[in-house]
């Protein structure tokens, strides 16, 4: 497993906060370090910030005055979404894939020294189930973060990301074994981040969760954040 760690670097930003219009999410800038082989929670209430982070490391948010290092090495957005994944299928154009034969094909892609994985061993770790190989991601309910997991492991991308998702979503996609395939990316050194508005369930399954509500030093200084 080759250890990494993601920085944020917010010192240089023009303005305070960030304003994603795709998502219409605001993160109210902080620096942040994420490292590599571990499961991240990022907890915000809705529109204030964890989807916003998710996004940005995923590549889906412009940088703007954001500078981002993987160890020493700035990445620019473009390095950023080479290197991720996002584990929603329903927000990717791979959703409308079938599992079994893109994950087939990745494994055979990619493919370091010339030793290719075995797709049993990679089906069997990640709890995918074989009569669901021909349905496309986005037909697999429970299943399709799994599976999502299981194709971006077999592309060897390095950032996990997700769109912001409920307590309760979690906590019922890990009763159908989301954990253990979140724990398989991990354990090959990938970042794992999850966006939510409570810790009430990640608090129990992730590595470390980072609180992104925004904190005010005074009254006129939230005035001018809710102001916009």
């Amino acid at each position: 497993m080759n250890e990494f760690t993601l920085r944020i670097d917010t010192s240089t930003c023009q303005f305070p906060v960030g304003y994603d219009t795709q998502r219409e999410d605001w993160w109210r800038y902080s620096d942040l370090t994420f490292r590599g082989g571990k499961l991240y929670g990022l907890v915000s209430e809705y529109g204030q910030g964890c989807e916003y982070v998710s996004y940005l490391l995923g590549g889906r948010v412009d940088l703007g005055g954001i500078r981002i290092f993987r160890d020493d090495r700035p990445l620019s957005q473009n390095d950023l979404r080479e290197m991720s994944w996002n584990l929603e299928p329903a927000e990717e154009p791979y959703g409308k894939r079938k599992a079994g034969a893109s994950i087939r094909q990745a494994l055979a892609a990619v493919s370091p020294n010339g030793q290719q994985e075995a797709f049993a061993s990679v089906a069997d770790r990640f709890q995918l189930t074989p009569e669901r190989y021909d349905r496309r991601f986005v037909e697999l309910s429970g299943e399709r973060w799994r599976a999502a997991a299981a194709l971006g492991y077999a592309q060897h991308k390095q950032i996990f990301f997700a769109p912001y998702r409920p307590s309760i979503f979690y906590a019922q996609m890990c009763r159908q074994g989301l954990v253990q395939a979140l724990r398989q990316l991990t354990d090959s050194g990938a970042v794992v981040v999850l966006p939510t508005g409570s810790d009430t369930f990640l608090r129990q399954i992730a590595d470390e969760v980072v609180y992104l509500d925004p904190s005010f030093e005074n009254d006129a200084e939230q005035e001018a954040y809710c102001r916009g």
